[in-house]
């Protein structure tokens, strides 16, 4: 392959690395560097495919996961929206019935659609045990 080629196509695993932050595109570019530099050295094109691999996964394998726990040790503890309404009190909205699937909790000021193992009626305390899609299942207090 070309010089050129190889390293235009690691430009785009860069800047397309941009977009995804996840540093796969990124040891993928890093692959397509080390083929461009078998390129460059004169290497035949099966050299530069294996230079390509054997970079790609050594960067995938070894490099990789060491950036990744740098750059997100500190989101280990964070919850999104909908894992932190797991264990808080609910306040049934709409009675809930489990075989017609129907009924409403609020949740910290939130209305959420609701199912529990048995009938609940509207006013009763209750406390959200799963979430199921956008479905909490809950348990009467």
């Amino acid at each position: 392959m070309n010089f050129y080629v190889c390293l235009i196509i690691a430009l785009g695993c860069f800047v397309g690395e941009l977009f995804t932050m996840e540093f796969s595109l990124t040891c993928l570019g890093i692959g397509f560097l080390g083929a461009a530099a078998a390129a460059w050295l004169g290497g035949a094109l099966w050299v530069q495919v294996a230079v390509f691999a054997v970079v790609s996964v050594v960067c995938w394998l070894g490099v990789r996961p060491a950036v990744l726990k740098h750059l997100y040790h500190k989101n280990k503890n964070v919850k999104t929206p909908a894992d932190d309404v797991i264990g808080k009190p609910a306040l049934v909205e709409v009675n809930i019935d489990p075989v017609q699937e129907t009924g409403r909790v609020i949740v910290g000021g939130e209305s959420w659609k609701a199912t529990a193992a048995k009938p609940l009626a509207k006013g009763t305390p209750c406390v959200v045990e799963k979430l199921n899609g956008v479905t909490l299942f809950v348990k009467e207090k």
